[in-house]
């Protein structure tokens, strides 16, 4: 593996790291920013290198993944063997010295830190005229990248972007850019409110839209312009912009290429070992470069450390094909969306076209279009089921049995705690050796804490309230 490494500054010192196994060139161990990008070739090795952070155990290699499961109401870790990990998590008792919120803390600035520099040291290069679409290819790679990152550490480290009018509640820093590696510099940045990290994250969609070429037929482990789109789409759900989020989902459905498995491919779709045609971006692994025991497959499969809780588990009809994704072990239930226990080499889905068809439901629910909402819903459910019937509802009803259709499609993917705290729903947390734990929205520990490193390092820091 080929690396090159470069500091920053960006509040704690930062050492980033860029890993490409293909290319040949050689980088030096420690190479100054300024010579980091220049050239097409350098270019492509400092975004695969961001796309490597996303493979982290504190990433999408189990923390992403595992977290918005644990602390709501679709999983739970075994209290009575288990190997010690997400533990306060479970218990609802986190505390600002958590190593998992720190580690993901850090990755998230990493990813932001290193997109950010090349894509300023990339837009310093004259290219040739024969490399400038796959260089704006690449720089568009980076902008989605860093709009990923700080759209998760928005959702992890803030409250959602409805809790205030305006969304002018604390999110997360947002450093200058344009300083980031720039000699030494030391940013001491504030945290940014909602409305500004969610600004600079849809910036980053749209810039990263207009750079991408329409005709690339991308590998689904890099970002294409229907993946930006996709992850747009997502961010406008969460900012209550439903015409927005319609449109763009609607616009992936359409002119993607992707199309939904049928009933009968829908289980073998989760054995990791391929892409399929669902797939808009994932986090690939293979047998020989894996998290290995740190992975959310050994941690479900492995160490049979979390399961599916009963609350979860009797959401489904016996005939619903997705039920065999959760069999029963002794007194559980299994998680295996991620399978490959014995490799650990499970594609990580991060962008999926179901999640389209459920955002295109959404939207048309909250924008009265009930016929559109619920064939787009439908797609999902009788997909799943085909003893399912057609969906009659509308109004609030609709938009439950659309969020109920997204906890059960979505489950363990990382999505149901913030579906539940943008809508601001009450649930109960379930525990297997307590009672369950009610969660009254607004709860302080629905987001993480910020790392006492991070407090201590930065003077303008804020903590969140509760810890």
């Amino acid at each position: 593996m080929k690396k090159y490494i470069y500091t920053i500054l960006f509040s704690l010192s930062i050492v980033l790291v860029a890993c490409d196994d293909t290319l040949d060139q050689n980088f030096s161990d420690t190479v100054p920013v300024d010579e980091a990008v220049v050239d097409l070739n350098s270019l492509n090795l400092a975004a695969n290198g961001t796309y490597s952070f996303l493979a982290s155990a504190n990433n999408y290699g189990r923390t992403v993944l595992l977290v918005p499961e644990i602390l709501s109401d679709n999983g739970f870790i075994d209290a009575f063997d288990n190997t010690g990990r997400y533990l306060d998590y479970d218990a609802f008792n986190l505390n600002a010295n958590d190593g998992n919120a720190d580690g993901t803390w850090n990755n998230f600035a990493d990813i932001i830190a290193t997109s950010s520099i090349a894509i300023r040291e990339a837009n310093e290069i004259t290219f040739p005229a024969s490399e400038q679409d796959d260089a704006n290819q690449y720089i568009g790679e980076l902008h989605a990248l860093r709009a990923l990152a700080l759209h998760n550490f928005q959702l992890f480290f803030a409250q959602p972007y409805n809790s205030t009018a305006g969304a002018s509640h604390l999110g997360v820093p947002i450093p200058d850019f344009s300083l980031l590696g720039n000699g030494g510099t030391v940013q001491f940045p504030e945290r940014s409110t909602t409305a500004e990290g969610y600004a600079q994250i849809v910036n980053d969609l749209m810039e990263a839209i207009n750079l991408m070429d329409p005709d690339l037929d991308n590998s689904p482990t890099r970002m294409d312009i229907h993946a930006a789109r996709a992850l747009l789409a997502r961010v406008y759900l969460h900012m209550e912009n439903w015409t927005a989020a319609r449109d763009l989902a609607t616009e992936v459905i359409n002119s993607s290429g992707n199309s939904l498995l049928d009933n009968g491919q829908y289980i073998a779709s989760w054995d990791g070992l391929d892409f399929n045609d669902e797939t808009l971006f994932t986090v690939a692994f293979n047998a020989t470069d894996n998290l290995g025991s740190n992975s959310i497959t050994h941690f479900y499969l492995g160490y049979e450390d979390a399961f599916a809780s009963p609350d979860f588990i009797s959401l489904f009809t016996a005939t619903d094909v997705r039920t065999q994704l959760y069999p029963v072990s002794g007194t559980v239930n299994l998680v295996q969306k991620f399978p490959s226990v014995g490799f650990n080499d499970d594609n990580l889905q991060v962008l999926r076209l179901s999640e389209m068809y459920l955002i295109k439901a959404e939207a048309h629910a909250q924008l009265g279009e009930n016929t559109d909402a619920q064939m787009a819903l439908d797609a999902i459910i009788q997909r799943a089921d085909p003893m399912a019937g057609t969906s009659t509802e509308t109004g609030q009803d609709l938009i439950d049995k659309i969020l109920l259709e997204r906890r059960k499609e979505l489950a363990f993917e990382g999505f149901r705690l913030f579906d539940l705290t943008r809508y601001a729903l009450t649930y109960n947390k379930f525990r297997q050796d307590a009672a369950p734990t009610e969660v009254v929205a607004p709860e302080n520990r629905t987001i993480l804490p910020v790392p006492i490193d991070e407090m201590n390092a930065n003077p303008n820091m804020v903590q969140n309230p509760g810890y």
